[in-house]
């Protein structure tokens, strides 16, 4: 893998199945964060731009995160139009952010390890870590800050796809929050079977990590549901939207000898 050197700024890319993080890390922190959908690609240079702004001389390294590869190359060759530099890539390029105790590492996505990693690094203990996006993944991290690994499920939208697509009668509705537990009409039932089904998978599995570890992990969840989870569910501790950038950058960091 490439020697990196200690930065003061980087562009932070975190690449998904339908959309894109960006973001900036500078002395300030973790800033200027925005999100581009992967199916219009007319946002993503004002995206890149977006972060650009926020740092007069330019960003020092550019670090991308990606379980899209196609993607992440169409964003990666735009940043290097746009700033001379070429881009880092997490597990191409650089080193995953924590060690990975799993059959196959090849097979977990770097934006699972890169969440793990950066919420091991707040916690400093064993805690359990949920993206609610595309898919839902529920990880489990030891006290010694291992990836123990987790559990995929489908996400939101997707299930509300499939109860669509493989009926003949069920609406295709979009996720939001429940109107109330008793659902009146078909919209809310599905509304509130992918919600509220969600919400109690992530405790099974949380309670089954807990009985592993012999105690109960803190949990942090991410995501672009994560907000709905976090409204019905009073055993998450936090909600990080920009946990997975924060994890891409942490892989450099680390790369870089800067924590």
């Amino acid at each position: 893998m490439p020697i990196v050197s200690p930065v003061d700024s980087m562009l932070v890319i975190d690449v998904g199945n339908t959309r894109a993080g960006l973001g900036v890390l500078d002395g300030d922190g973790l800033h200027h964060t925005c999100r581009v959908s992967l199916d219009q690609p007319e946002g993503w240079q004002p995206a890149i731009e977006h972060c650009l702004d926020a740092l007069g001389d330019g960003p020092q390294a550019a670090v991308i995160g990606t379980v899209n590869p196609a993607a992440a190359a169409r964003l990666q060759a735009l940043v290097e139009e746009l700033t001379g530099l070429s881009g880092h890539r997490v597990r191409d390029d650089l080193p995953l952010p924590m060690e990975v105790d799993v059959d196959n590492v090849d097979e977990v996505g770097v934006d699972r390890i890169c969440c793990a990693a950066a919420a091991f690094e707040r916690l400093q203990s064993a805690c359990a870590v949920a993206s609610f996006g595309t898919a839902t993944t529920v990880d489990c991290v030891s006290q010694q800050g291992r990836f123990l690994g987790g559990v995929i499920l489908p996400g939101f939208e997707m299930s509300c796809d499939a109860l669509h697509d493989r009926t003949a009668q069920l609406p295709r509705v979009r996720p939001g929050a429940s109107s109330g537990i008793f659902a009146k009409n078909t919209h809310d039932a599905i509304v509130n079977g992918v919600t509220f089904g969600a919400v109690g998978a992530l405790r099974e599995i949380v309670e089954r990590y807990a009985t592993e570890l012999g105690e109960w992990p803190q949990l942090v969840i991410t995501g672009g549901n994560a907000g709905i989870v976090a409204e019905l569910a009073d055993f998450v501790d936090a909600v990080v939207p920009d946990l997975c950038l924060m994890g891409v950058a942490l892989s450099y960091r680390l790369a870089a000898g800067q924590s």
